[in-house]
């Protein structure tokens, strides 16, 4: 099968021409979509993705071309060349919104199941972001192609391994790198890359770096406030929150595997999050220019529409599930992207007010139903740790003028439950 032929069902670019609309995609009346066409940019791209050879994800055959290789250690499964060595290719596609699947926040893509106990996040956790890849608007025949032979090439993979299991009697639970564009339909049409760890400890290279910092948590809501008289690289941006002003670093400090504080992200904050020595890392996601975005302008950078290409290494987690009643093994398929590019902007200008996340069973979560005044007083110190959940009903018991044990302080209490 040469690199652009796609799978049979799939005989053009149909997709774009139907009434079903794409997964919070871009607005399709934008000119800037329809110029990317026409100005032969999907058809270069695609070409040189084709020149690149076993350098572009769409141009793999599994196990033609790739073969699988199992880690001793952890029985994770990565995918490497017929000499065994580390693949990296190319993946291209147009970023979709979070209905698709994107997760582009300060916790990633860390989650609590229902009935699971709250873990918050801390430095030992992997945060990555998700972002949702689809078919870029208004694509050439040969990017529509290319698109979804990308696709074609997981599902070889994951194919194979299903028949592998079946002969085994087993009934893993999966988490593809690819799903269908809408409910009931068989093609998929969207991608998943994730990115690499957005939190780490950063090791210690100098006396400043062994003396802890307080990292402060600003508000939810962010403005960015710089001199009219200087150019905003050349100076270092700030927030104005509840606590205080906070600076960004100034575009000198704003290097590949630079560490900054979390609180940089507006989201950021709040008992989901217990980290002690871990930052934000600065990883390899370039503007259209190839400069480093830093961390808390990725919001902005990579909006629905945004045209980019990765650079990805294949895997296969294979974990035991021991939530629930039945045990049984999860694989999860990943696309790990240790380099991003844009190729083309997004003219998408939808605003997201963005918000800290509530952890389960936290005060957090009990001041979003009331916040009197003397008990957000009294939060504050509890986000830095220093009374817990017993204190504040104590304190909410006296300042209600119920009395701890009775009747009346039970019911009062059983409206504010999580």
């Amino acid at each position: 099968m040469s690199s652009f032929d796609a799978d049979p069902r799939l005989t053009g670019p149909s997709f774009l021409g139907s009434t079903a609309p794409l997964p919070a995609g871009p607005n399709l009346s934008s000119p800037i979509y329809a110029a990317r066409k026409e100005s032969g940019l999907y058809d270069s791209i695609a070409d040189q993705l084709l020149a690149m050879g076993p350098k572009a994800l769409a141009n793999l055959d599994y196990p033609t071309t790739i073969k699988r290789q199992i880690e001793e250690w952890s029985k994770n499964h990565r995918y490497v060349d017929l000499q065994g060595k580390d693949l990296r290719v190319a993946v291209v596609g147009e970023i979709l919104g979070p209905a698709a699947g994107t997760v582009v926040r300060a916790h990633g893509n860390y989650y609590t199941r229902d009935g699971e106990k709250f873990k918050p996040i801390d430095d030992k956790s992997k945060i990555k972001d998700v972002i949702a890849l689809g078919i870029p608007t208004s694509a050439s025949t040969k990017m529509y192609n290319t698109f979804l032979n990308q696709i074609i090439v997981g599902s070889q993979i994951t194919s194979e391994n299903a028949r592998e299991d079946a002969r085994a009697g087993k009934s893993p639970i999966i988490k593809n790198w690819s799903k269908p564009i809408s409910e009931g339909s068989e093609n998929h049409q969207i991608l998943f890359i994730n990115t690499l760890p957005k939190y780490g400890v950063r090791p210690p290279n100098s006396l400043r770096d062994l003396i802890p910092s307080a990292a402060g948590a600003p508000n939810a809501r962010c403005i960015v406030k710089r001199r009219l008289d200087v150019a905003g690289e050349d100076v270092a941006a700030k927030i104005v929150a509840d606590d205080g002003v906070k600076e960004f670093p100034g575009s000198a400090e704003i290097k590949l595997g630079a560490h900054y504080e979390p609180s940089l992200l507006c989201d950021y904050g709040g008992s989901y999050f217990n980290h002690v020595k871990a930052k934000l890392v600065q990883l390899d996601i370039r503007d259209i220019n190839k400069e480093l975005i830093p961390p808390w302008k990725i919001y902005q950078e990579l909006k629905p529409g945004t045209l980019v290409l990765a650079l990805c290494s294949l895997h296969c987690f294979n974990m035991p599930d021991t939530f629930g009643k039945e045990a049984r093994e999860r694989k999860i398929y990943q696309l790990n992207a240790h380099s991003i590019r844009v190729l083309a902007k997004s003219d998408d200008y939808t605003a997201v007010i963005r918000t800290r996340p509530i952890a389960p069973n936290s005060v957090d979560r009990l001041t979003v139903t009331m916040r009197p005044p003397r008990v957000v007083r009294f939060l504050d110190r509890t986000s830095e740790g220093k009374c817990e959940w017993f204190k504040l009903r104590k304190y909410w018991s006296e300042d209600s003028g119920l009395c701890r044990g009775t009747r009346a302080y039970n019911d009062y209490w059983s409206r504010f439950k999580v």
